[in-house]
C-alpha cells in the first residue's frame, strides 16, 4: 500500500484516479475547492486537504502535514492544470497569470515540497501530468502550451536532479481525455478523446512499476479513425 498524493484531485482526471486508486492505497487529494473535496473523499474514503497550487507557502504547509500524518509520500500525481483558448492578444493578464501560475509554477512547487521528503526517504516517484501540448503546438493555445512545454523542460531536468536519491519522475503524456476542463473554460471539445479510465489504466501501470524502473514518459491519445 502506498501513500500516493493527487494535485487536482476534485474532478476530471484526478478525481477518476482518486476513486480508482483508494482502493488499494492511502490517498490524499487537493485541490481549491473544499466541498467538491469533500464528496470525492466520502465516496472514495480517500484523505483531503485544501490546497491552492499556486501558493509555494501554502504548498509546503499542506505537503509537511501530509507527511506528519503519513510519514511518508511514495507518490506524487502532479494533475493540477486549467486551460485558455483564443489569441494571444485577446488573452487577459489575469488568465495568462493563472495558466502559468497553475500548471507549471504549481507542479513545481508541489514537486519541491514532495522530493524533499522523498530525497530522505531515497525513494519515491513524481507523476507529471503534462499533456501532448507539451509536445507539440497549435494556434490560439500560445499560453497554454507555454504552460506544459516548460512543464516538459522541468520533468526531463527533474528526472536527472532526483536520480541521485533513488526518486523517479515520469512524465505523462496524454491527449484530450473526457473531462469538465474544456467545460470549465468554455472551450468547445472538438474531435476524439480518450475516456478517464484509458487514462487512469495508464498511471496504474506507472505505480505498478518496480521501484528500480522508470518510465521516462508514457504518451497516449485516441487512435484517429
Amino acid at each position: 500500500m502506498k501513500t500516493i498524493v493527487i494535485t487536482g484531485g476534485s474532478d476530471g482526471l484526478g478525481r477518476a484516479l482518486a476513486e480508482k486508486l483508494a482502493k488499494d492505497h492511502k490517498v490524499v487529494i487537493l485541490a481549491r475547492n473544499e466541498q467538491a473535496l469533500q464528496a470525492v473523499a466520502t465516496k472514495t474514503g480517500c484523505d483531503y486537504l485544501v490546497c491552492d497550487v499556486r501558493n509555494a507557502v501554502q504548498v509546503g504547509a499542506v505537503f509537511a502535514k501530509i507527511a506528519s500524518k503519513h510519514e511518508a509520500i511514495d507518490v506524487l500525481i502532479n494533475n493540477a492544470g486549467v486551460i485558455v483558448n483564443g489569441e494571444l492578444v485577446e488573452t487577459s493578464d489575469e488568465d495568462i497569470e493563472n495558466i502559468i501560475s497553475t500548471n507549471t509554477l504549481g507542479s513545481i512547487y508541489a514537486a519541491k515540497a514532495a522530493l524533499k521528503l522523498m530525497k530522505k526517504q531515497r525513494k519515491g516517484l513524481i507523476i507529471n501530468v503534462v499533456s501532448q501540448s507539451g509536445l507539440s503546438a497549435r494556434a490560439n493555445r500560445s499560453v497554454y502550451n507555454a504552460s506544459k512545454w516548460a512543464l516538459t523542460g522541468f520533468t526531463k531536468a527533474l528526472q536527472q536532479e532526483a536520480a541521485a536519491y533513488g526518486v523517479r519522475v515520469t512524465g505523462f503524456y496524454p491527449g484530450t481525455i473526457k473531462t469538465g476542463l474544456f467545460a470549465k473554460a468554455g472551450i468547445e471539445m472538438k474531435g476524439v478523446a480518450i475516456t478517464t479510465e484509458q487514462a487512469v489504466r495508464s498511471v496504474e501501470f506507472l505505480l505498478s512499476c518496480d521501484d528500480d524502473v522508470l518510465i521516462p514518459e508514457l504518451g497516449i491519445k485516441h487512435v484517429e479513425g
